[in-house]
Protein backbone atom coordinates (compact mmCIF):
# COMPACT_ATOMS: atom_id res chain seq x y z
CA UNK A 1 0.00 0.00 0.00
CA UNK A 2 1.03 3.23 -0.95
CA UNK A 3 2.62 5.45 2.23
CA UNK A 4 0.42 9.09 1.20
CA UNK A 5 -2.43 9.20 3.68
CA UNK A 6 -5.90 7.92 2.95
CA UNK A 7 -9.21 9.45 2.57
CA UNK A 8 -11.14 10.06 6.17
CA UNK A 9 -13.43 7.93 5.09
CA UNK A 10 -15.15 5.52 2.56
CA UNK A 11 -18.63 4.25 2.30
CA UNK A 12 -20.81 2.11 0.45
CA UNK A 13 -24.17 1.41 0.85
CA UNK A 14 -26.87 -0.48 -1.47
CA UNK A 15 -29.63 1.74 -1.20
CA UNK A 16 -30.18 5.74 -2.00
CA UNK A 17 -31.11 6.73 1.11
CA UNK A 18 -28.64 5.29 2.91
CA UNK A 19 -25.67 7.02 0.24
CA UNK A 20 -27.15 10.19 1.23
CA UNK A 21 -27.40 10.16 4.94
CA UNK A 22 -23.68 9.27 5.07
CA UNK A 23 -23.36 11.75 2.14
CA UNK A 24 -24.73 14.38 4.62
CA UNK A 25 -23.53 13.54 7.64
CA UNK A 26 -19.99 13.59 6.12
CA UNK A 27 -20.41 16.94 5.44
CA UNK A 28 -21.92 18.02 8.60
CA UNK A 29 -19.06 16.77 10.33
CA UNK A 30 -16.32 18.01 8.02
CA UNK A 31 -14.82 15.14 6.73
CA UNK A 32 -12.95 16.14 3.07
CA UNK A 33 -12.15 13.94 0.49
CA UNK A 34 -14.87 11.28 1.39
CA UNK A 35 -15.53 9.25 -0.92
CA UNK A 36 -19.63 6.97 -0.90
CA UNK A 37 -20.64 4.29 -3.42
CA UNK A 38 -22.66 1.81 -4.32
CA UNK A 39 -22.56 -1.62 -3.28
CA UNK A 40 -21.59 -3.87 -0.82
CA UNK A 41 -18.73 -5.92 0.53
CA UNK A 42 -17.20 -6.89 -3.10
CA UNK A 43 -17.54 -2.62 -3.94
CA UNK A 44 -16.04 -2.04 -0.69
CA UNK A 45 -13.15 -4.64 -0.94
CA UNK A 46 -12.58 -3.28 -4.62
CA UNK A 47 -12.40 0.76 -3.24
CA UNK A 48 -10.06 0.04 -0.32
CA UNK A 49 -7.33 -2.64 -2.58
CA UNK A 50 -4.06 -0.92 -3.93
CA UNK A 51 -4.59 2.20 -1.83
CA UNK A 52 -3.82 3.95 1.14
CA UNK A 53 -6.87 2.59 4.06
CA UNK A 54 -9.73 5.21 4.95
CA UNK A 55 -9.57 5.93 8.77
CA UNK A 56 -13.44 4.64 8.33
CA UNK A 57 -14.73 2.35 6.67
CA UNK A 58 -18.73 2.28 6.42
CA UNK A 59 -19.57 -0.99 4.11
CA UNK A 60 -23.05 -2.24 4.00
CA UNK A 61 -23.67 -5.98 4.55
CA UNK A 62 -27.20 -6.78 3.87
CA UNK A 63 -26.49 -8.48 0.78
CA UNK A 64 -23.67 -10.30 2.29
CA UNK A 65 -23.75 -14.27 2.30
CA UNK A 66 -21.32 -14.44 5.15
CA UNK A 67 -20.78 -11.27 6.80
CA UNK A 68 -18.18 -12.63 8.89
CA UNK A 69 -16.14 -13.67 5.30
CA UNK A 70 -16.41 -10.10 4.09
CA UNK A 71 -15.35 -8.39 7.19
CA UNK A 72 -12.36 -10.61 7.73
CA UNK A 73 -11.42 -9.72 3.83
CA UNK A 74 -11.61 -5.99 4.50
CA UNK A 75 -9.61 -6.13 7.70
CA UNK A 76 -7.29 -7.77 5.61
CA UNK A 77 -7.22 -5.81 2.84
CA UNK A 78 -6.85 -2.66 4.95
CA UNK A 79 -4.13 -4.09 7.30
CA UNK A 80 -6.49 -3.56 9.93
CA UNK A 81 -5.61 0.09 10.14
CA UNK A 82 -9.52 1.35 9.03
CA UNK A 83 -12.12 1.63 11.71
CA UNK A 84 -15.17 -0.56 10.12
CA UNK A 85 -18.65 0.70 10.73
CA UNK A 86 -21.10 -2.77 9.23
CA UNK A 87 -24.38 -2.02 8.09
CA UNK A 88 -27.26 -4.24 7.73
CA UNK A 89 -30.95 -5.56 7.70
CA UNK A 90 -30.26 -8.74 10.25
CA UNK A 91 -30.91 -7.75 14.39
CA UNK A 92 -29.46 -10.56 15.54
CA UNK A 93 -27.05 -10.11 19.01
CA UNK A 94 -24.99 -12.68 18.23
CA UNK A 95 -23.98 -11.64 14.44
CA UNK A 96 -23.35 -8.07 16.21
CA UNK A 97 -21.05 -9.83 18.97
CA UNK A 98 -19.54 -11.92 15.98
CA UNK A 99 -18.46 -8.55 13.74
CA UNK A 100 -17.47 -6.74 16.80
CA UNK A 101 -15.09 -9.65 18.23
CA UNK A 102 -13.78 -10.34 14.50
CA UNK A 103 -12.84 -6.74 14.46
CA UNK A 104 -15.94 -4.50 13.31
CA UNK A 105 -15.77 -0.91 15.19
CA UNK A 106 -19.66 -1.30 15.37
CA UNK A 107 -22.46 -3.10 13.95
CA UNK A 108 -25.84 -0.64 12.95
CA UNK A 109 -29.42 -2.27 12.05
CA UNK A 110 -31.50 -1.00 9.45
CA UNK A 111 -33.06 1.07 8.94
CA UNK A 112 -31.08 3.63 10.64
CA UNK A 113 -31.39 6.89 12.28
CA UNK A 114 -28.86 10.05 11.30
CA UNK A 115 -28.19 10.63 15.12
CA UNK A 116 -27.10 6.49 15.20
CA UNK A 117 -24.85 7.28 12.48
CA UNK A 118 -23.32 10.28 13.46
CA UNK A 119 -22.63 8.99 17.18
CA UNK A 120 -20.72 5.66 15.06
CA UNK A 121 -18.62 8.25 12.75
CA UNK A 122 -17.22 9.74 15.41
CA UNK A 123 -16.94 7.51 18.08
CA UNK A 124 -14.99 5.65 14.56
CA UNK A 125 -12.78 8.66 13.72
CA UNK A 126 -12.10 9.12 17.29
CA UNK A 127 -11.14 5.77 17.91
CA UNK A 128 -8.45 6.39 15.11
CA UNK A 129 -7.05 9.47 16.73
CA UNK A 130 -7.04 7.70 20.34
CA UNK A 131 -5.36 4.37 19.16
CA UNK A 132 -3.98 2.83 22.11
CA UNK A 133 -0.91 0.94 21.93
CA UNK A 134 -0.99 -2.63 21.55
CA UNK A 135 -1.68 -4.38 24.49
CA UNK A 136 1.44 -5.70 26.38
CA UNK A 137 2.31 -8.62 29.11
CA UNK A 138 2.79 -7.30 32.54
CA UNK A 139 6.18 -8.81 34.37
CA UNK A 140 6.06 -12.27 33.30
CA UNK A 141 6.70 -12.96 29.85
CA UNK A 142 4.31 -15.22 27.61
CA UNK A 143 4.76 -18.82 28.35
CA UNK A 144 4.08 -21.51 25.56
CA UNK A 145 2.76 -24.81 26.81
CA UNK A 146 2.51 -27.55 24.29
CA UNK A 147 0.07 -30.84 24.99
CA UNK A 148 0.21 -33.78 23.26
CA UNK A 149 -0.91 -36.86 23.37
CA UNK A 150 0.95 -40.09 23.84
CA UNK A 151 -1.94 -41.76 21.90
CA UNK A 152 -5.18 -41.31 20.16
CA UNK A 153 -7.76 -40.67 22.82
CA UNK A 154 -5.95 -40.21 26.15
CA UNK A 155 -7.62 -36.64 26.44
CA UNK A 156 -4.91 -33.99 25.26
CA UNK A 157 -7.07 -31.68 23.90
CA UNK A 158 -9.38 -31.73 26.79
CA UNK A 159 -6.76 -31.36 29.45
CA UNK A 160 -5.73 -28.51 27.29
CA UNK A 161 -9.02 -26.78 27.24
CA UNK A 162 -9.63 -27.48 31.27
CA UNK A 163 -6.02 -25.65 31.98
CA UNK A 164 -6.89 -22.60 29.57
CA UNK A 165 -9.96 -22.31 31.45
CA UNK A 166 -8.35 -23.04 34.80
CA UNK A 167 -6.01 -20.14 33.58
CA UNK A 168 -8.54 -17.50 32.11
CA UNK A 169 -10.43 -17.59 35.67
CA UNK A 170 -7.53 -16.29 37.27
CA UNK A 171 -7.60 -13.43 34.78
CA UNK A 172 -4.41 -14.78 33.10
CA UNK A 173 -4.56 -14.04 29.27
CA UNK A 174 -4.49 -17.30 27.73
CA UNK A 175 -4.49 -18.95 23.74
CA UNK A 176 -5.65 -22.39 23.16
CA UNK A 177 -4.15 -23.06 19.70
CA UNK A 178 -5.47 -26.21 17.77
CA UNK A 179 -3.18 -27.53 15.44
CA UNK A 180 -5.00 -30.14 14.18
CA UNK A 181 -6.23 -28.41 11.22
CA UNK A 182 -8.59 -30.98 9.77
CA UNK A 183 -9.50 -33.22 12.79
CA UNK A 184 -9.10 -30.54 15.86
CA UNK A 185 -11.43 -31.08 18.85
CA UNK A 186 -10.52 -28.13 20.80
CA UNK A 187 -13.64 -25.22 19.62
CA UNK A 188 -15.64 -28.18 19.43
CA UNK A 189 -15.55 -29.53 22.87
CA UNK A 190 -17.13 -25.94 24.15
CA UNK A 191 -19.46 -25.43 21.33
CA UNK A 192 -18.10 -23.12 19.53
CA UNK A 193 -17.60 -22.61 15.66
CA UNK A 194 -14.36 -22.96 14.52
CA UNK A 195 -12.49 -19.53 13.06
CA UNK A 196 -11.69 -19.12 9.85
CA UNK A 197 -7.49 -17.59 9.25
CA UNK A 198 -5.53 -20.01 11.03
CA UNK A 199 -4.78 -22.06 8.07
CA UNK A 200 -4.05 -18.38 6.23
CA UNK A 201 -1.89 -17.50 8.78
CA UNK A 202 -0.01 -20.66 8.74
CA UNK A 203 0.62 -20.71 5.47
CA UNK A 204 1.45 -16.84 4.95
CA UNK A 205 3.46 -16.12 7.90
CA UNK A 206 3.79 -12.55 6.15
CA UNK A 207 0.67 -11.63 6.62
CA UNK A 208 -0.14 -12.76 10.48
CA UNK A 209 -1.15 -9.58 12.13
CA UNK A 210 -3.23 -9.42 15.73
CA UNK A 211 -6.64 -8.16 13.75
CA UNK A 212 -6.15 -11.73 11.45
CA UNK A 213 -5.65 -13.94 14.31
CA UNK A 214 -8.26 -12.03 16.42
CA UNK A 215 -10.94 -13.08 13.59
CA UNK A 216 -10.12 -16.39 13.66
CA UNK A 217 -10.46 -16.92 17.51
CA UNK A 218 -13.43 -17.88 18.91
CA UNK A 219 -14.01 -16.46 22.53
CA UNK A 220 -14.94 -19.21 25.08
CA UNK A 221 -14.68 -17.12 28.28
CA UNK A 222 -13.34 -13.91 29.62
CA UNK A 223 -9.41 -14.10 28.94
CA UNK A 224 -9.49 -17.24 27.36
CA UNK A 225 -9.52 -17.58 23.32
CA UNK A 226 -9.69 -20.96 21.47
CA UNK A 227 -7.53 -20.61 18.25
CA UNK A 228 -8.36 -23.73 15.39
CA UNK A 229 -9.84 -24.65 12.58
CA UNK A 230 -11.82 -27.36 10.49
CA UNK A 231 -10.57 -27.89 7.04
CA UNK A 232 -11.57 -30.03 4.27
CA UNK A 233 -10.62 -33.02 4.30
CA UNK A 234 -9.84 -33.38 0.79
CA UNK A 235 -7.58 -30.48 0.80
CA UNK A 236 -3.82 -30.69 1.50
CA UNK A 237 -2.91 -28.53 4.47
CA UNK A 238 0.67 -27.01 4.07
CA UNK A 239 1.15 -25.44 7.18
CA UNK A 240 4.61 -24.52 7.52
CA UNK A 241 6.31 -23.85 11.09
CA UNK A 242 7.54 -20.30 9.64
CA UNK A 243 3.73 -19.35 9.92
CA UNK A 244 3.67 -21.03 13.71
CA UNK A 245 6.87 -18.93 14.67
CA UNK A 246 4.92 -15.75 12.96
CA UNK A 247 1.99 -16.42 15.07
CA UNK A 248 3.48 -16.92 18.13
CA UNK A 249 5.05 -13.18 18.00
CA UNK A 250 2.55 -11.77 17.44
CA UNK A 251 0.38 -13.37 19.96
CA UNK A 252 3.40 -13.45 22.39
CA UNK A 253 2.35 -9.20 22.78
CA UNK A 254 -0.92 -9.70 24.35
CA UNK A 255 -1.24 -12.99 25.85
CA UNK A 256 0.16 -14.94 29.13
CA UNK A 257 -0.44 -17.96 28.25
CA UNK A 258 -0.28 -20.07 24.68
CA UNK A 259 -1.71 -23.17 25.47
CA UNK A 260 -0.83 -25.62 21.96
CA UNK A 261 -2.69 -28.75 21.74
CA UNK A 262 -0.18 -30.73 19.20
CA UNK A 263 -1.25 -33.09 16.59
CA UNK A 264 -0.07 -36.50 17.33
CA UNK A 265 1.04 -36.60 13.74
CA UNK A 266 4.55 -34.87 14.07
CA UNK A 267 5.03 -33.47 11.17
CA UNK A 268 7.20 -30.10 10.65
CA UNK A 269 4.79 -27.84 12.77
CA UNK A 270 4.30 -30.18 15.47
CA UNK A 271 8.35 -30.78 15.63
CA UNK A 272 8.39 -26.68 16.15
CA UNK A 273 5.76 -26.67 18.07
CA UNK A 274 7.58 -29.18 21.07
CA UNK A 275 11.32 -27.21 20.75
CA UNK A 276 9.68 -24.01 21.00
CA UNK A 277 7.52 -24.58 23.87
CA UNK A 278 8.68 -23.72 27.49
CA UNK A 279 6.99 -26.79 28.97
CA UNK A 280 5.96 -30.02 26.98
CA UNK A 281 3.21 -32.33 28.62
CA UNK A 282 2.69 -35.69 27.55
CA UNK A 283 -0.34 -37.00 28.29
CA UNK A 284 -0.89 -40.33 28.08
CA UNK A 285 -3.14 -43.39 29.82
CA UNK A 286 -1.42 -46.71 31.36
CA UNK A 287 -1.27 -48.78 28.48
CA UNK A 288 1.65 -50.71 27.04
CA UNK A 289 1.42 -48.40 23.86
CA UNK A 290 0.90 -45.24 26.13
CA UNK A 291 4.41 -46.54 28.03
CA UNK A 292 6.04 -47.24 24.64
CA UNK A 293 4.97 -43.04 23.08
CA UNK A 294 5.47 -41.37 25.88
CA UNK A 295 9.06 -43.04 26.16
CA UNK A 296 9.58 -42.20 22.03
CA UNK A 297 8.22 -38.57 23.01
CA UNK A 298 10.03 -37.76 26.13
CA UNK A 299 13.23 -38.43 23.77
CA UNK A 300 11.98 -36.76 21.17
CA UNK A 301 11.46 -33.38 23.41
CA UNK A 302 15.11 -34.02 25.21
CA UNK A 303 16.66 -33.78 21.33
CA UNK A 304 14.52 -30.96 20.15
CA UNK A 305 15.63 -28.55 23.68
CA UNK A 306 17.27 -29.93 26.19
CA UNK A 307 16.83 -27.66 28.78
CA UNK A 308 13.23 -27.67 27.96
CA UNK A 309 10.74 -28.95 31.02
CA UNK A 310 8.70 -31.96 30.61
CA UNK A 311 5.75 -32.97 32.06
CA UNK A 312 4.25 -36.59 31.93
CA UNK A 313 0.68 -37.13 33.18
CA UNK A 314 -1.46 -40.35 33.25
CA UNK A 315 -5.02 -39.13 32.55
CA UNK A 316 -8.26 -41.16 32.79
CA UNK A 317 -6.54 -43.51 35.07
CA UNK A 318 -8.92 -46.44 35.98
CA UNK A 319 -11.04 -46.13 32.59
CA UNK A 320 -10.57 -49.10 31.02
CA UNK A 321 -9.07 -52.53 31.49
CA UNK A 322 -5.50 -53.91 30.95
CA UNK A 323 -3.76 -50.82 32.47
CA UNK A 324 -0.30 -51.81 33.63
CA UNK A 325 1.26 -50.52 37.38
CA UNK A 326 2.33 -46.97 37.77
CA UNK A 327 5.73 -47.95 39.10
CA UNK A 328 6.17 -50.58 36.14
CA UNK A 329 5.00 -47.83 33.96
CA UNK A 330 7.30 -45.40 35.23
CA UNK A 331 10.25 -47.69 35.48
CA UNK A 332 9.88 -48.15 32.07
CA UNK A 333 9.45 -44.90 30.34
CA UNK A 334 12.20 -43.63 32.81
CA UNK A 335 11.17 -41.17 34.63
CA UNK A 336 8.28 -39.91 37.59
CA UNK A 337 4.87 -39.03 36.68
CA UNK A 338 3.46 -35.89 37.60
CA UNK A 339 0.10 -35.42 37.31
CA UNK A 340 -2.59 -39.01 38.03
CA UNK A 341 -5.97 -38.14 36.76
CA UNK A 342 -8.78 -40.33 37.81
CA UNK A 343 -11.11 -41.44 35.34
CA UNK A 344 -14.45 -39.68 36.56
CA UNK A 345 -17.05 -41.06 34.18
CA UNK A 346 -20.15 -38.55 35.35
CA UNK A 347 -17.79 -35.55 34.61
CA UNK A 348 -16.96 -36.61 31.12
CA UNK A 349 -20.49 -37.20 30.87
CA UNK A 350 -21.46 -33.60 32.13
CA UNK A 351 -18.70 -32.55 29.77
CA UNK A 352 -20.04 -34.04 26.68
CA UNK A 353 -23.57 -33.03 26.98
CA UNK A 354 -22.79 -29.39 28.47
CA UNK A 355 -19.78 -28.15 26.44
CA UNK A 356 -18.04 -27.06 29.74
CA UNK A 357 -14.18 -27.88 30.34
CA UNK A 358 -14.09 -30.90 32.94
CA UNK A 359 -12.18 -28.62 35.25
CA UNK A 360 -15.30 -27.38 35.25
CA UNK A 361 -17.90 -30.45 35.39
CA UNK A 362 -15.62 -33.13 38.27
CA UNK A 363 -17.38 -32.42 41.11
CA UNK A 364 -14.95 -32.08 44.45
CA UNK A 365 -12.71 -34.88 44.82
CA UNK A 366 -9.85 -36.95 43.25
CA UNK A 367 -10.35 -35.51 39.77
CA UNK A 368 -10.92 -32.25 39.82
CA UNK A 369 -8.16 -32.11 42.80
CA UNK A 370 -5.46 -33.40 39.84
CA UNK A 371 -6.97 -30.64 37.26
CA UNK A 372 -6.77 -27.90 39.59
CA UNK A 373 -3.13 -29.11 40.81
CA UNK A 374 -1.77 -29.20 36.81
CA UNK A 375 -3.33 -25.89 36.49
CA UNK A 376 -1.01 -24.25 39.59
CA UNK A 377 2.15 -26.32 38.30
CA UNK A 378 1.37 -24.30 34.74
CA UNK A 379 0.50 -21.10 36.37
CA UNK A 380 3.54 -21.34 38.77
CA UNK A 381 5.68 -22.54 35.89
CA UNK A 382 7.13 -18.87 35.62
CA UNK A 383 10.01 -19.12 38.27
CA UNK A 384 11.15 -22.70 37.14
CA UNK A 385 11.80 -20.53 33.55
CA UNK A 386 14.48 -18.93 31.56
CA UNK A 387 14.83 -15.48 30.87
CA UNK A 388 12.09 -13.21 30.06
CA UNK A 389 11.53 -13.78 25.81
CA UNK A 390 13.73 -16.75 25.74
CA UNK A 391 11.08 -18.84 23.87
CA UNK A 392 10.47 -16.54 21.68
CA UNK A 393 14.09 -16.46 20.35
CA UNK A 394 13.98 -20.31 20.64
CA UNK A 395 10.57 -20.50 17.74
CA UNK A 396 11.57 -17.41 15.74
CA UNK A 397 15.56 -18.49 15.55
CA UNK A 398 17.09 -15.30 16.59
Amino acid sequence: MSGAPGPQLIGVAGDEETRRLLGALTRQIGLSGAQIGEGGAAAALSLVQGGPPPSVLVVDLSDSADPLLDLRALIRATLGASAIVAIGTVNDVRLYRALIEAGARDYLVKPITAEVVLNALVSALQSRIEAPPSPTVGAAACRVIAFIGARGGVGATSLAVSVGWSLAARKRRTVVLDLDLQFGGAALSLDLEPGRGLREILTNPDRVDSLLIDAASGRAAENLRILGAEERLEDDVAAQPEGLSALLEVLSQSAEFVLIDTPRALGSLGRKALAGADTVVIVTDLSLAGMRDSHRLASLTRDLRADGRLMLVANRVGGQGGEVSQADFERAVGRKIDHVIRFDKAAATATAETAKPLIETARPGPTQTALKALADAIAGADAAKPDQGSWLRRVIGR
